[in-house]
């Protein structure tokens, strides 16, 4: 009887010194959506807000599209969205983190990237990853531009 009451204050003490290790790990979870301070879209700030997750900064698809002059779909029956700039269409599915980017003028593709995040669909606004706009805009350098304090995107065709 003695051996079952020590096993038990043991395991007790174990568990007592364990749990709240593991209640402060998952308090500092990465995984966490972060504010960043501002989107700027051709010169312009957005009222609108991105957000990191995994150190992938996801920006409103239809606010920054529409202030880059790009065409966006939705299908609401299998989830996916579609950027269209003039030469490049990326489509999209909620929680697939698989990007690639199609001709719409020539035959081609870019090769399917994951960024980090899938696309989130938050409060009916879709977010997806900042870098998809370099992507749709044949991966040109100047298209995004992340900073500590901003997202700056721009339409590089016009």
């Amino acid at each position: 009887m003695k051996k079952l009451w020590l096993m038990i204050i043991c395991t007790l003490a174990f568990a007592i010194y364990i749990f709240p290790a593991a209640a402060a790990d998952k308090n500092c979870d990465e995984t966490k959506p972060v504010i960043q301070q501002s989107i700027i879209v051709n010169g312009e700030k957005l009222d609108d807000y991105p957000i990191i997750i995994n150190n992938c900064v996801l920006v409103p698809m239809r606010s920054v599209s529409d202030k880059l002059g790009f065409t966006v779909t939705w299908d609401k029956d299998t989830q996916e969205a579609t950027v269209q700039s003039d030469t490049m269409k990326c489509t999209m599915t909620i929680g697939e983190d698989l990007y690639s980017a199609t001709s719409t003028i020539a035959l081609g593709m870019t090769a399917p990237t994951e960024f980090g995040s899938a696309p989130l669909l938050i409060n009916n606004r879709l977010y997806i990853p900042a870098e998809v706009f370099r992507l749709i805009q044949g991966n040109d350098p100047s298209a995004v531009k992340i900073t500590d304090t901003q997202i700056i995107l721009k339409n590089v065709s016009k």
